[in-house]
């Protein structure tokens, strides 16, 4: 049972969410996107206790360190999410430091390039240039894990794929947060859940995803790794909220994909371990980093466990 501080946090962000939802219900566009995920970025902006770097040179965009303990030998490249038109550094980066004090990692942030600005498959060269950067880095791959929150974790799966197929070294393990893994949204859950979903109605996805790529190029594994080849992928974990409408992509991915630890959590929001002071949100920080731990051991780390399929 929550505390009666907890409880206020819950009613505040399903309130906050709500009103985002009927925000974008009415005005599905990347103007509004970017507009709600600034109001909650300011939320947040009391709880930035992390060093940033310098901006890194990944080519066509740049990215940043996160660093929480510099001397550590883990590193996770993390790909965030915002409908692949919006960007939220300091909320992500939030994450993403928690992850890495959990993980004892840095954090490689990529701020990819954006549609409609820059259209598929833009963000994706980006994410794959993100990784190569590691590599050319001499950061060897069983030490790197690729992290990402739906959008993000569209592309934390495409960037693995596209690596496996130009032949490069694999990272040790992927991290998934309400990936958007179809991009036809196809999944029953994309209507069971209409209305039980506190931030997203149905009809926006469709209006969101022609901002990122046309209609005819939705099936392209590129664009929906669901209907990709997804042998050889590195073990993955993905997190996702039962109420979500993306749902049914997490589970059929986990049906279809080896090693897959899927964790379903009871009535969550989309990308709620970002919702920070939420208690489950803590919870999941806790799992994601001890996962990414678990799966880059260090010399003198005990060997990573098996996967297993959760519900939380």
């Amino acid at each position: 049972m929550r505390t009666l501080r907890e409880r206020l946090i819950w009613w505040s962000l399903i309130r906050f969410l709500h009103a985002a939802r009927r925000g974008l219900a009415r005005d599905p566009t990347p103007t509004r996107v970017r507009h709600d995920m600034a109001r909650f970025e300011r939320r947040l902006s009391a709880q930035m206790d992390y060093r940033r770097s310098a901006p890194v040179d990944l080519g066509d965009c740049t990215g940043e360190w996160i660093e929480t303990s510099p001397e550590a030998g883990r590193v996770i490249l993390y790909l965030h999410g915002g409908a692949f038109v919006a960007a939220s550094p300091y909320t992500h980066g939030l994450l993403l430091a928690k992850l890495c004090r959990v993980a004892g990692a840095r954090g490689l942030y990529v701020d990819y390039r954006l549609a409609p600005e820059h259209p598929f498959p833009a963000a994706g060269d980006d994410c794959l240039a993100g990784y190569r950067y590691l590599l050319d880095q001499g950061i060897a791959p069983a030490r790197i894990v690729i992290a990402g929150d739906s959008a993000g974790g569209n592309l934390t799966v495409g960037t693995a794929l596209r690596a496996r197929d130009l032949g490069l070294p694999l990272p040790a393990a992927l991290v998934a947060i309400s990936p958007v893994l179809d991009a036809t949204f196809s999944g029953d859950s994309v209507q069971r859940n209409d209305g039980l979903d506190p931030l997203f109605r149905a009809s926006v996805f469709i209006a969101l995803a022609d901002q990122y790529v046309p209609p005819q190029r939705r099936r392209d594994p590129d664009v929906s790794p669901l209907f990709a080849d997804l042998t050889g992928l590195p073990p993955s974990l993905v997190i996702v909220g039962s109420s979500e409408l993306l749902l049914d992509d997490s589970v059929r991915f986990a049906s279809r994909a080896a090693n897959v630890t899927l964790q379903v959590w009871h009535d969550m929001p989309h990308v709620f371990p970002a919702m920070h002071g939420l208690p489950e949100a803590e919870r999941a920080v806790r799992v994601m980093g001890e996962y990414i731990a678990a799966r880059t051991p260090l010399p003198a780390a005990a060997n990573p466990g098996t996967d297993q399929h959760a519900r939380c």
